[in-house]
């Protein structure tokens, strides 16, 4: 009886755990770029298309990988956590170029923002808005 009991919970746990191991994907649909205004202390000079794109967030959320028709990227993720405050979560990541991003994963308002600086002299700050049109896990 003991021995059963155990092995139905081993494998309870299993499956939980199991459960648990998925990557997220975002499949993206539109994408904007906007400016910081340190005047106003908003977003704004923003310009948007289409555009297709794809997240794969992986399993133990340290790692985004980052697919366009252009180009591919792996972000590696330091810090995360749930913003109650917005319902968002966040993540503070390096691309594998060494730049610094903050990731905001906003399911409620279905985007994936991120935001960074520019390389030129002045530094500014911009953000890539992601329209997200499918999220799934495998």
């Amino acid at each position: 009886m003991k021995s059963t009991l155990l092995v139905i919970i081993l494998a309870v746990f299993a499956i939980c755990r199991a459960d648990a191991q998925k990557s997220t994907y975002y499949s993206t649909s539109y994408k904007q770029e906007c400016w910081w205004n340190t005047a106003t202390e908003k977003y704004d000079n923003c310009t948007g298309s289409e555009e297709s794109s794809l997240f794969k967030l992986n399993a133990e959320q340290t790692m985004f990988h980052h697919t366009t028709e252009k180009i591919s990227s792996d972000y590696y993720v330091s810090k995360h956590e749930y913003d109650a405050t917005n319902d968002v979560y966040t993540y503070d990541a390096k691309s594998d170029a060494g730049n610094s991003y903050f990731f905001i994963i906003d399911l409620k308002n279905n985007q994936v923002r991120i935001v960074g600086n520019n390389k030129s002299s002045d530094n500014k700050t911009y953000m890539h808005v992601y329209t997200i049109k499918q999220t799934w896990t495998d």
